[in-house]
């Protein structure tokens, strides 16, 4: 047991390329995985406590950050090219030059999703959540990852977080809602959003309806 866990840390360093320690890792890997429950559960004052002791983790320092912004904007020009391993590349010498930046992070993440390599996509996402729990975009990828993976339970979570995080939630929602007819999107993370919609139309466990 412990030595498969140190071969799963050792995969998940190897995919974020970025100075977290083995033990903060596990702390950050729990802390999603509770918030995705919360979510899940309509748990807002719980999903909120949760996001909070994330912001207070130890982040990395800023390094070069110009050189990091060049080659993240490298990767979003091989985005739109649709060249996904060109995008990768590219946002992973970016996160290697400046591992606090979460745009990278979370880009890399994408990247990752969209070449099906879907654990090193999931652990590329809860690095990008550590560095900016309230980052909605990460959260709605996430729930992708977990939608490939036909893992709609914690696939609704993450589609719920990213609408709880969203700074402008009508719009979220929208998105979501033409996101159950994109061909790219599986019965399972369809199912997963519809599951996550239906939680803003009943009153949150715990809080008062809004």
């Amino acid at each position: 047991m412990r030595k498969t866990l140190r071969r799963l840390l050792w995969m998940v360093t190897l995919s974020v390329a970025a100075p977290v320690l083995a033990g903060q890792y596990e702390v950050v890997s729990s802390q999603v995985q509770r918030m995705l429950t919360q979510a899940a559960r309509n748990d807002e004052a719980g999903l909120n406590a949760t996001r909070q002791q994330l912001e207070n983790l130890a982040g990395p320092a800023h390094r070069n950050v110009k050189e990091a912004r060049t080659l993240n904007q490298q990767g979003l020009d091989a985005l739109k090219r649709n060249d996904y391993q060109a995008a990768a590349t590219a946002f992973q010498k970016a996160q290697e030059a400046d591992p606090a930046d979460v745009e990278v992070a979370g880009n890399l993440g994408y990247a990752n999703l969209k070449l099906g390599q879907f654990k090193r996509a999931e652990h590329q996402l809860a690095y990008a959540i550590s560095l900016s729990p309230g980052r909605s975009s990460s959260w709605y990828n996430l729930g992708q990852v977990y939608g490939a993976l036909n893992d709609v339970e914690r696939a609704t979570g993450a589609f719920a977080a990213a609408y709880r995080f969203s700074q402008n939630p009508p719009k979220t929602l929208d998105f979501m809602r033409q996101a159950l007819t994109a061909p790219e999107n599986n019965e399972a993370t369809r199912t997963a959003l519809k599951r996550a919609l239906e939680l803003f139309e009943r009153p949150a466990e715990g809080s008062s309806a809004r």
